[in-house]
């Protein structure tokens, strides 16, 4: 059995982010030339999540909704006291959400829905790097 290893790095805007890494993670996944096996994706932060979900600006919209009703971005958290960031409402938001996913590979592609599609959420006051790590094991 084979492993392959690969960071994604990618940089949302600040306050609520939904971004479709499906291309990159299927382009990776034929870069590895394993045929049979699975992928695990992990979003490598306490701000945001990572999940199956159909990347539709409707569903979005309600994504977003949700998670404001669960944490308001200008709510008041304890986190806040230690002014150093004011991120709280991600942190709540996330603890809600998937930090990782598995996806079988068959035949060298992932195995998905017809609409399913890898998001990353991002819940970040400010714009700053987030990290993917991508592993493929199989043959």
């Amino acid at each position: 059995m084979k492993f392959h290893t690969k960071t994604l790095e990618i940089t949302p805007g600040p306050g609520f982010s939904l971004q479709n890494i499906t291309r990159q993670v299927s382009d990776f996944v034929v870069e590895t030339g394993v045929q049979e096996g699975q992928l695990t994706a992990f979003y490598k932060h306490t701000t945001g999540s990572i999940f199956i979900g159909e990347h539709e600006s409707g569903i979005i919209a309600d994504i977003e909704r949700a998670l404001e009703a669960i944490a308001p971005f200008n709510g008041t958290y304890l986190h806040h006291r230690r002014e150093l960031d004011f991120n709280g409402s991600a942190h709540v938001r996330a603890a809600f959400m998937p930090t990782s996913v598995v996806i079988p590979i068959h035949e060298g592609s992932l195995v998905m829905g017809t609409h399913q599609e890898i998001m990353v959420t991002n819940g970040q006051s400010e714009s700053l790097p987030r990290y993917i790590v991508l592993q493929v094991m199989g043959e």
